[in-house]
């Protein structure tokens, strides 16, 4: 993983940890951009084909306030290797006075109950333990223990191609970068190679065909990927760091829960999918997040167990989309391989100059045509929960979704839309923290009393963080109503241009957003229903078999990583 996206940096800005993640040492400046280049070789006889141009943070971030209408996440997104992502969000839960961290043991089986879990585990010396806990969240991977022992089965399969990885230092190549700094870079005939922090370490990633079998030399592999079409070019590698063959999977549990909801799942452990758009790891910071909050509402009593069972109602309808769109992008590069094929001759250069020519054009018609793989805004910010039986809904029309752009809108179920205030610099997001957020517009002669539904809240010891926002009418426009209820994941649970006027009224939406009390209107959508038939459709076509639970690294929990 090397992208942390729009939607996972505007989460790390609420929780205050953005700006502290963009200044680990190894991720890449503000300066750097995004652009991917696709070129016939990596080595100076390389021709460049095209480009993917995508400005640099800072660059989006003055794009950001200066089009202030609600279109923009409150952040940019991040280029960060995940090897340096996880180790500083490691640091950050052993700093935790209310976090056990017991690092180097090993998950065996579980057994639940109506009330709980016990799972059985192996400390750091060989010793049997056992814990009991009320939840238990398996985020263990995409070849997840604790699914298996849930019994929760993946829907979908591994894709039909290998891979080989190399993560590996090379200075040579950092000062013969030709095409100039880039993020990913694409050599004809071959596979892709990452920039992870604009100095001098790679991520090679190679395509073994069915011949490549047995012990693979990671410095040929680099030398071949690097060469693309035109033959090796053997670079000098000082350091290899990791190396390993690994298969992409597309593939979503059927569950996100067991049916007595004391074992959930997040990230890999609940869906499976190919790199192409960045879904896979981001995907599962929004798990996290949606899954902690309501596990926190649930033990602080004031939420409903049912929250938990919505969690999968809700994200998993979203994660078969990122998945189809992932498809999407697979295939495009399937398409242009088919495309270099066809005019091979032209690429390596051994037909006539009008032949090259013709064969440069339709390559590069293809790829600017095709598109950036990772500005798909609906995929990432435009995600609805407006089926769930814990929205409060307004009966207002949704607006049109599309896939590559995010339209703001505070209707119920949506993300709330990022907005700079009238001072250009405080984000809306920026009065949201780890509870709900109730946001009350106010013009200069207005005031309309919430006094019942924040005491209200009081009573029910609902978390509520009210936040009046006076004569901001900017942001009032895009945010359509005079209040707005946030939830701690930044979807808006509840809005109204007036506040409820009785303890009745105030108590239902309270009840009804935190769980306890499903809405009656609540309808389970035919729409999500269809769209997870048509994910099985092309999960059976794509992938062709049914190996849910194969390792994606082959040798995976072989100490593969020495």
């Amino acid at each position: 993983m090397d992208l942390t996206n729009c939607r996972s940096m505007e989460i790390f800005r609420v929780l205050g940890l953005a700006d502290d993640y963009r200044a680990q040492a190894n991720a890449v400046s503000a300066d750097a951009n995004f652009d991917s280049i696709f070129v016939t070789s990596m080595a100076s006889e390389g021709r460049l084909l095209a480009d993917w141009k995508i400005p640099s943070v800072q660059e989006q971030r003055d794009h950001i306030k200066a089009h202030n209408d609600g279109t923009h996440p409150a952040e940019p997104g991040q280029r960060c290797s995940q090897i340096i992502m996880e180790s500083w969000l490691k640091g950050i839960i052993c700093s935790k006075a209310n976090v056990t961290s017991k690092f180097g043991w090993t998950y065996m089986s579980h057994v639940e109950t109506a009330e709980g879990v016990t799972a059985t585990l192996i400390d750091g010396v060989g010793a049997t333990r056992t814990v009991r806990a009320r939840y238990l969240v398996g985020c263990d991977g995409g070849s997840s223990k604790v699914r298996q022992s849930a019994g929760i089965k993946m829907l979908g399969g591994q894709i039909p191609v290998r891979f080989y990885l190399v993560h590996f230092r090379s200075a040579e190549l950092a000062r013969n970068l030709h095409f100039g700094r880039f993020w990913h870079a694409f050599p004809v005939g071959t596979g892709f190679l990452i920039d992870q922090d604009e100095k001098n370490t790679f991520t090679a990633h190679y395509p073994l065909t069915d011949d490549m079998v047995g012990p693979v030399d990671p410095h040929v592999v680099v030398h071949k990927m690097l060469g693309g079409c035109l033959g090796k070019w053997p670079i000098k590698i000082d350091e290899i760091l990791v190396h390993s063959e690994w298969q992409p999977s597309f593939s979503v549990a059927e569950s996100y829960s067991t049916e007595n909801g004391r074992v959930l799942l997040a990230g890999d452990a609940a869906h499976r999918n190919p790199p192409h758009g960045g879904y896979g790891m981001n995907s599962g910071v929004v798990d996290a997040v949606d899954l902690g909050w309501r596990l926190a509402a649930v033990i602080k009593g004031y939420g409903g167990e049912a929250l938990l069972k919505a969690y999968g109602d809700e994200r998993r309808p979203m994660m078969i989309r990122a998945l189809q769109r992932s498809h999407r992008h697979v295939l495009e590069h399937v398409v242009l391989g088919g495309l270099y094929n066809q005019v091979w001759d032209g690429l390596i250069g051994s037909s006539s100059e009008a032949d090259q020519k013709h064969a440069l054009s339709l390559v590069k018609s293809y790829i600017m045509t095709s598109g950036p793989e990772t500005l798909d805004r609906g995929i990432e910010l435009d995600l609805r929960y407006d089926h769930s039986h814990f929205i409060y809904p307004d009966d207002t029309a949704p607006v049109p979704w599309e896939v590559k752009r995010y339209t703001p809108s505070t209707r119920p179920g949506s993300r709330a839309p990022h907005v700079f205030l009238k001072d250009g610099r405080t984000s809306i997001y920026d009065f949201f923290g780890a509870e709900w957020t109730l946001v009350h517009f106010l013009g200069g002669s207005e005031n309309n009393d919430t006094s019942i539904l924040t005491d209200t809240a009081k009573r029910m010891l609902f978390p509520l963080k009210y936040v009046v926002l006076m004569n901001e009418d900017h942001v009032r426009e895009i945010w359509e109503k005079n209040l707005v209820l946030v939830r701690p994941d930044t979807h808006v649970a509840w809005r109204a241009n007036e506040a409820p006027t009785t303890r009745e009224k105030a108590e239902h939406i309270l009840q009804v957003v935190s769980g306890n009390l499903p809405f009656l209107g609540y309808r389970i959508s035919e729409r999500h229903a269809q769209a997870e038939e048509e994910f099985l459709k092309t999960a059976g076509t794509f992938t062709g078999n049914n190996n849910n639970d194969k390792p994606a690294i082959a040798g995976e929990g072989e100490n593969l990583f020495r």
